[in-house]
Formats: C-alpha cells, sequence, structure tokens
C-alpha cells in the first residue's frame, strides 16, 4: 500500500530532528582529532554549530507545513530578547566610539561572539523547548484535553498527566544505556590495535578509520535508538551517558593511559582534558550533570539503577578531581549543597539513609584520597591544590596587584589582572560597556597600563579572551544595562522556580530541584572561569536553562495534534503544543523561508571555518619545517575559506616575510589586524617590514602602538628609538614623553636610557 505522504514526511521530520540532537550531544563532546586542526575541538565546534542550525531549520521547514509558530509560552522569552537587544545596542556603541582603524577587526570579534550567543545561546534554548518531558504538570483547577490512551492522576496540590505505565521520570530500564557505557566504550580499548594508518594526507584518509568509524556510526545509531522516543529525560540520560564515557576517558589520561591516540595528551601538565581540550570545559560539564545524577541515584531502589546512577556520579566525582580545577570543585560543591537544601532530598536521604550513606562515605573518600599531579603514593591532589592557594594568599595584601614577589600566585593574580582589566573597560562605558564581543579585542590595551604600574605582576602578562568572572564578563562588555537585564532573566527564572516549588507536589518538586542546583553551580564555577561561552559546556547549560524555564511556564504538550505531523500517538512519546495558526500564511511562508536561508548560512560558515582550521594547521607545521612558500600556500588557502582568523592571517604574513614578499606580509599583517587589533606582536612586525619597504612614518606608528599594548617589549622602544636618532630635532620631545616611561620599566637598558 502506498504510504501517506503527510505521515511520511512526519517521521522522517522527526528522525532527522533526533539525529540533529544525537550529534549535538553525543558526537560533538566526544569526537576530536589532534592531528586535522590545531585546536583538536574546533570539529566539535563545528558538528555543534551545524547540528544545532540543520535542526533549526527542520523546525522552520515543519513551521510552513503547519502555518504556524508552534513554540511554547516561555517565562524567559522576553528577558533573553532584551539582552540580546542590548548586547548589539551595545556593539552598536562602541563601534561608532571608536576610530575607524578598529572597526574591522570590532565587527570580525563581534560577529565570532554575536554567532555564538544566536546559535550557540539563544537558539539551543528555544529548541530545548520542542522536546517535552515524559510529564507535564498543570496548575491547580486547570484542565485539559487528553488524547486517546492518556490517563490523568491528581496528587495534593497540582495534576499530573502521565502516559499509561510511567511513574516518575525515572528510566524504566537502564539496560541500554549501561551497554552505550560498558560496551561501546569498552570497544574503544580495541582501538589501539586495530587502527588503521591514515594512507595520505586528504581530509578522508585522516578523518577515517575502518574500526574507529564503524564503532562510531554503531554508537550513532544506538544513541539514536535509545531517545527515539524523544522527550527530555532520555535526552538527559545520553548526555549523562556521554559525561561517564567522557570522565572515564580523561581518569585514563590522569593515570597516563591513552586509547586513541599515539602520545598522552597533557598540554595542561597532568591535568586531563578528556575529549573536550581543556581541563575547565570538560568539568564545567561535570558540574551541570552532577546534581542530575545524584537526584536519580537517590531515587533508584534496584539494584541495577544504583550501579548505573552510581557509576556515573563516581565517574564524574573522579574526573572532577583529574581535571585538577579548583573553579568547578566550589561549582560541584554549590550544586550538591543546592541539592541538599531542599527537603525532599534530606528525606530521601534519611529513606535510603544506609545505602547512601555507604556510597557518600566511599565518594568522600575517594575524593581526599585522589592522588596529586605527580601520582605519587599517598599524596593527595585535593590537600595540593588547596595549599597552593592557601600558602600564598594567607594574608589581605596579597589580594592587590601591588603584591610582593613571594606572595605572588599566579593562578589568583593573573585573574585579578583580567578582572581589573575588565573593571576597567566597564567603568569606560558604565551604561553600555566595551561592546558586546569586544573583550578580547581590547583587553590588551587595559593590561598594558597595568603591568607598567605594577613590576611585580609583569611575568603574568596574558592575551585574555574572557573576563574568568560572569559579573565582570557582562559589565565590561555591556555595562550596567545589560548586566541588569542579565540579572533579570535569572531573577524571573529564580521567582518561578519558587513559585513552581511551593505549588507543586513532592515529586514534582524533587525532579526540579536539580534543574537550579546545576544552574547555580555552573555560576558558582564561572565566577572563576570561562566555559560558560564555549561551545560544549554553554550547549548544555543553555538546553538545560531552556528546559527549566519550560518546566516552570507551565507549557503543556497538549491539544489536539501530535508531536509530528502525521504521526500517530505513541504511548511511550508525550504530546506537542498546539501550534498558533499564521494569520497571513504567505508572510510567515517567506519570513519561514529567509530563516531557513540563515540557517543554511550559518551551516557554511562553520564548514568554512573548519576547512580554514585544517589548511591553517597544514600551513602552521610547513613553517615549522621551513616550507615557506609551502606554508603560503596553505596558509592562503585557509585565507579564502574565512578571512578573519587572526592566528592564520599572522602566520600568513610571516611566511610571506621569510618567502621574501614583503607587500604581501604588509598585507597580512593588516588583515591580522583586521581580525583581531589587540596583538602587539603583529604591529611589531608589521612595523620591520614597513620599515624595510622605506615607509618610516607608518613604521614608527606600528612600533609605537606595540610599544603601548605591550610596555614590556624592549624590542618595540629599541625599534622606535632605532627611528628617533635619524631626526632628532624632530622627535625630540616625542622621545622624551614615550621613553621616560620606558625607562622606569628597563633601568638597566641602556639603548632605552
Amino acid at each position: 500500500m502506498p504510504q501517506n505522504p503527510e505521515k511520511a514526511a512526519g517521521r522522517s521530520y522527526r528522525f532527522l530532528l533526533t539525529l540533529s540532537l544525537v550529534t549535538a550531544f553525543f558526537v560533538s563532546p566526544l569526537l576530536f582529532f589532534t592531528d586535522l586542526t590545531r585546536n583538536p575541538y574546533y570539529l566539535q565546534i563545528t558538528l555543534l554549530n551545524s547540528a544545532v542550525l540543520f535542526a533549526a531549520a527542520l523546525e522552520l521547514a515543519n513551521a510552513v507545513r503547519e502555518k504556524a509558530w508552534p513554540l511554547p509560552p516561555n517565562i524567559l522569552y522576553v528577558p533573553l530578547a532584551a539582552l540580546l537587544a542590548v548586547m548589539a545596542l551595545s556593539f552598536i556603541r562602541a563601534y561608532f566610539g571608536h576610530a575607524a582603524f578598529f572597526r574591522p577587526s570590532m565587527l570580525s570579534e563581534f560577529t565570532r561572539a554575536g554567532v555564538f550567543t544566536a546559535v550557540n545561546c539563544a537558539l539551543v534554548f528555544l529548541l530545548a523547548q520542542k522536546v517535552p518531558f515524559d510529564t507535564e504538570r498543570l496548575l491547580p483547577g486547570q484542565t485539559e484535553r487528553l488524547l486517546p490512551g492518556q490517563t490523568e492522576r491528581r496528587l495534593p496540590g497540582q495534576t499530573e498527566r502521565r502516559l499509561p505505565g510511567q511513574t516518575d521520570p525515572q528510566r524504566r530500564s537502564i539496560s541500554g544505556w549501561l551497554a552505550l557505557i560498558l560496551l561501546w566504550g569498552g570497544l574503544w580499548f580495541l582501538f589501539p590495535d586495530l587502527k588503521t594508518p591514515p594512507q595520505g594526507d586528504s581530509l578522508l584518509a585522516r578523518f577515517w578509520d575502518p574500526y574507529g568509524g564503524s564503532l562510531w556510526v554503531a554508537g550513532i545509531a544506538f544513541a539514536w535508538y535509545l531517545v527515539r522516543r524523544f522527550n527530555q529525560e532520555d535526552l538527559l540520560h545520553l548526555v549523562m551517558a556521554v559525561g561517564c564515557l567522557a570522565s572515564i576517558y580523561g581518569v585514563l589520561q590522569y593515570f597516563g593511559v591513552e586509547l586513541i591516540w599515539a602520545r598522552l595528551l597533557n598540554p595542561y601538565g597532568n591535568r586531563s582534558v578528556s575529549t573536550f581540550g581543556n581541563p575547565n570545559f570538560v568539568s564545567s560539564y561535570i558540574v551541570l550533570l552532577l546534581p542530575f545524577a545524584l537526584a536519580y541515584l537517590m531515587a533508584a531502589q534496584k539494584a541495577p539503577q544504583r550501579f548505573f546512577y552510581g557509576l556515573l556520579f563516581l565517574s564524574y566525582e573522579a574526573m572532577l578531581m583529574a581535571s585538577l580545577t579548583r573553579s568547578s570543585w566550589i561549582g560541584a560543591a554549590a550544586a550538591v549543597a543546592s541539592v541538599f537544601a531542599f527537603r525532599e532530598y534530606r528525606l530521601k536521604f534519611a529513606e535510603n539513609k544506609t545505602f547512601l550513606g555507604w556510597f557518600l562515605a566511599g565518594a568522600l573518600l575517594l575524593m581526599v584520597m585522589w592522588p596529586a599531579q605527580s601520582l605519587k603514593p599517598f599524596s593527595s591532589g585535593l590537600t595540593e591544590r588547596l595549599s597552593e592557594w592557601t600558602g600564598r594568599m594567607a594574608s589581605l595584601s596579597a589580594f592587590s596587584l601591588d603584591v610582593a614577589p613571594g606572595r605572588i600566585y599566579s593562578s589568583f593574580h593573573q585573574r585579578l589582572l583580567i578582572w581589573t582589566s575588565a573593571w576597567q573597560m566597564g567603568l569606560e562605558g558604565p551604561m553600555l560597556g566595551k561592546g558586546w564581543g569586544l573583550f578580547e579585542n581590547f583587553y590588551p590595551f587595559y593590561q598594558g597600563r597595568l603591568l607598567a604600574n605594577f613590576e611585580n605582576i609583569r611575568p603574568l602578562r596574558t592575551h585574555a579572551n574572557n573576563a574568568h568572572n560572569e559579573v565582570l564578563e557582562m559589565f565590561s562588555q555591556t555595562g550596567l544595562l545589560g548586566l541588569g537585564v542579565y540579572v533579570w532573566l535569572f531573577a524571573v527564572l529564580f521567582a518561578a522556580f519558587f513559585r513552581y516549588y511551593g505549588g507543586s507536589g513532592p515529586e514534582e518538586r524533587y525532579w526540579t530541584v536539580p534543574f537550579a542546583a546545576a544552574v547555580v553551580g555552573m555560576f558558582a564555577d564561572n565566577m572563576f572561569n570561562v566555559s560558560l561561552h564555549f561551545a560544549v559546556p554553554a550547549l548544555l547549560f543553555w538546553w538545560l536553562l531552556g528546559a527549566f524555564s519550560k518546566k516552570l511556564s507551565g507549557s503543556r504538550d497538549g491539544g489536539s495534534r501530535p508531536p509530528f505531523r502525521g504521526i500517530e500517538p505513541r504511548v511511550d512519546t508525550a504530546i506537542a503544543v498546539s501550534p498558533r495558526p499564521w494569520t497571513k500564511p504567505v508572510p510567515g511562508t517567506a519570513a519561514a523561508a529567509l530563516l531557513i536561508l540563515v540557517c543554511a548560512a550559518g551551516i557554511w560558515y562553520w564548514s568554512a571555518q573548519f576547512m580554514r582550521e585544517m589548511h591553517y594547521f597544514r600551513g602552521f607545521k610547513a613553517m615549522r619545517r621551513n616550507d615557506f612558500s609551502g606554508a603560503a600556500a596553505a596558509l592562503r588557502k585557509a585565507y579564502d575559506s574565512h578571512g578573519r582568523e587572526v592566528n592564520n592571517n599572522y602566520e600568513l604574513a610571516n611566511a610571506y616575510v621569510r618567502a621574501g614578499d614583503l607587500p604581501a606580509s604588509e598585507w597580512a599583517y593588516g588583515e591580522a589586524l583586521n581580525s583581531n587589533a589587540g596583538y602587539d606582536e603583529i604591529y611589531f612586525n608589521m612595523g620591520v617590514v614597513q620599515k624595510r619597504l622605506n615607509k618610516t612614518d607608518a613604521a614608527l606608528g606600528s612600533f609605537k602602538v606595540s610599544a603601548f599594548v605591550n610596555p614590556l617589549s624592549a624590542a618595540s622602544f629599541n625599534a622606535i628609538a632605532e627611528i628617533y636618532v635619524t631626526d632628532a630635532d624632530r622627535y625630540a620631545g616625542e622621545a622624551v614623553e614615550l621613553f621616560a616611561p620606558a625607562a622606569r620599566i628597563f633601568p638597566g637598558d641602556p639603548n632605552i636610557l
């Protein structure tokens, strides 16, 4: 019999949407390559953003079929829209308030930050609205039409709509999730013996390995099968399983075991990066998952469930210890404390005191006995990391940039340097800040003055991409207005949470608390961390925020339509929100089509950046082999793929210099500055090239900016001096003004004196 086209389209839509979410939540956090791009997690970012944009395009296509916008109401739409508007306004003010020289780099940096905010944050939040919970709460006294096969059960103070056979968000069977972790994860132990060396330098040769590729295909298919019912609880379990896999891999790294690559990945000493490329990112990811693992563990009654959720919890704890990320330790402590602050969890602990008491005692012992980075017997990583802080920060005088040399603790004082610069950025434009996305572009200009004034912290000079404090992040770039809207957004969220908590039954309160605890933990972490502004941890945070606010908004999956038109309601699938029909279908279709094109452009944008990173890494390696013409060719391909990446353009300019093409190198240094104008090395190298091209005035300008950005560069001052002495009468007054402070920084440099 011919298949109903509407039904076939609905099934294809659900299949592809589920596959997109599996790509974002399963593939992206775990798949990375060390010899494909210089940043091994760039493939993760590309996959994540492309999957999210593809899912959005599917939703828009479905909206055209439905002739309706099917988003449910949400308490955070207005504050989120206001936040995005303030971010855009802050950039517009900054763009027209700065010299024309800075505007290309400002546009480049804002585009990068804007795409991240729009796709990785706002769009993820909106997509979370489309995935129903197994159970949806009705306020007291509300009624809702139920589809055939649904039942209604009333609890004190609420109405719960449940599907047949469901009792709570606990999964009825965890065998599939255990198989994903133990079987699929365990098969990677065979990878070192079964992998095939790359046959050539092509993308396919480096990307595809028969055994590894087959494992990935099987893993993706199995993950899709496990979340095929398309609900928040199954997606959460997929994410928790991913966190467990990443944690086990990270713990193996900590103890010197590497399953995938030829050498151990330790760019941060012995701090494990797992599959995330940075210990601070994987640790924040775990902070978000820890309260959910704890909630499910405390509710578990059967031995298999206790084993599964206990495995999750202990693997997360071990990964937190292996990352040695103290900000995430603070975040994890805040999240767990938030969980136990609620009566339901204290009662649940009392109900299962025997099991939970022994389990949590073992978890505490694991934390205390975790070995230090050196892996010496009887050492404690917890004690060692905390003693680093207490040993240097024992007095109030240490909490200053004017700190004695013996009291300098680089981890804290470098953050204090960044925080001070961020504070000064915000004070420069108190209402709208320096402009959203422009922190990295302008940070070095503020740091330079602090380094000149505080001698002992000069070795801590850095190039910060974020403020390392979420409050200062918002204040420095969006001012009091942006920070106020940001606080408003989360004030609305938690006000709704406490209203929801007060009006719900014990079970609903129990399963809502982990969302609040995850948000609290992530913010506690990001008072010292930057993970909210990087792809994979931000994806999970904004998804949980979307799901949390959906639950609090009273968004019920009710009405007369199934979740995907053309699909009959299933007993294991909740029901989607009734779409709001378009009053004007033609403009609605046109708007949806335009947004689909924007999503397609976004996917192209990320594929272009990925190709740029591939060519850049090839050029980077060619430069180290002294193959300057080959490096220039590869780096130019990278530029042609996507021309706004400061590291690639800088390396391209260096390749042109080494190849003897000075005009091309001057152009490439200019393109590097058009990508990010905050690197003193670019100004200095450009000045050298301009001087060799007999552009003396331009060279002098470049050297002066280099010296201003980095007053610790004696080479910049010496290059300026070489120009000044050619015409002493002309430059005498300017030289005194510039070199007097330089002499205080370099009192022993005879050339500067």
